[in-house]
């Protein structure tokens, strides 16, 4: 796990997510494949998330399917 310290961080808050009942995904939050397009939309312009990303640039077809996955995660 030594090699892949952000696999092994992912899968402990996973575990804890699982054990305190916690929703993963963001369509048990209440979204849906109809919010995706202005989830992302609105994402853009937060440069206090963007600009942290590791992947840069960020731009709106990324988000978009970022938030697609999250969706059922």
């Amino acid at each position: 796990m030594r090699d892949q310290p952000g696999d092994a961080l992912a899968n402990e808050l996973l575990e804890l997510m699982h054990e305190l009942d916690i929703p993963i995904g963001i369509r048990k939050l209440g979204y849906s494949e109809a919010d995706v397009e202005e989830l992302a939309k609105c994402t853009l312009p937060q440069h206090r998330v963007t600009k942290l990303s590791p992947r840069q640039p960020v731009d709106l077809e990324q988000l978009t399917s970022l938030f697609k996955e999250a969706l059922d995660m």
